[in-house]
């Protein structure tokens, strides 16, 4: 009998890790393929319809409070605005100075954050 061996140990061991990997991919390959070729049910039309019924009927609303305007009753000094006249307050505080229009909104920021003293 000959002691002869083929490979080193060192050899060894790349090849169980090359060929190791070389599986693992193949195995996911294989479950991923399986995953993408299942079949899927069909969409029913009545479900669907429903959905894009509930989608307009949602736009719809959301489009009616972004046009109008409104005060919180639960807030002191806060009011919603329509995006147009927004636009335009943002313009006319803004448009003039930088600076200004800055120092203005620094200012608010500051009275928002101040606690009533009770002294």
């Amino acid at each position: 009998m000959s002691d002869l061996k083929c490979c080193t140990d060192k050899t060894r061991t790349i090849a169980a890790t090359f060929f190791g990997g070389v599986g693992a991919f193949l195995i996911i390959g294989a479950l991923a393929w399986l995953v993408v070729k299942q079949p899927t049910a069909g969409l029913d039309a009545a479900a669907a319809q429903n959905r894009k019924a509930t989608r307009l009927k949602v736009e719809q609303e959301g489009a009616a409070e972004l046009s109008k305007f409104a005060v919180d009753p639960n807030k002191e000094n806060l009011a919603r605005l329509s995006v147009d006249r927004a636009m335009e307050v943002f313009v006319a505080e803004w448009g003039s100075s930088s600076t200004e229009g800055r120092t203005k909104l620094l200012e608010r920021l500051e009275a928002s954050k101040r606690t009533p003293s009770f002294e």
